[in-house]
């Protein structure tokens, strides 16, 4: 497999030059290219797999300062950018029997889901 096959196909002519020298000089071994990196994990609330789908919950008093409502846009960012719907739910706590049907109408609308599938 010659050095253009290995490698990504968007490059830059300097890349490809540094990869000659890697080869020549032996150093590509156990060496891929252009392998992303995961940087980031998250723990959803809920997730559906198949659907593709992820739902936070997130408390009002952890989630309204600055460094998490940064945290959270970038995770769903990233999670979009990998395929995922994304729906966080801003709640006050403690949960109410309103706030839990409110929350659970917001769930199904964004699954989709009909009440009748789910009775």
């Amino acid at each position: 497999m010659s050095y253009k096959e290995r490698m990504h196909p968007k490059v830059s002519r300097a890349e490809i030059e540094v990869f000659k020298e890697l080869s020549i000089t032996g150093l590509t071994g156990g060496m891929v290219t252009q392998q992303p990196i995961i940087l980031k994990s998250t723990i959803p609330d809920f997730c559906w797999m198949e659907k593709r789908k992820i739902v936070y919950l997130d408390g009002i008093p952890v989630h309204r300062k600055d460094k998490a409502i940064e945290r959270d846009e970038e995770i769903d960012n990233l999670l979009t950018a990998q395929g995922w719907d994304v729906l966080r739910i801003p709640y006050q706590p403690p949960l109410t029997e309103k706030g839990l049907q409110e929350i659970m109408a917001t769930i199904k609308r964004f699954l989709n889901v009909d009440d009748e599938e789910t009775e």
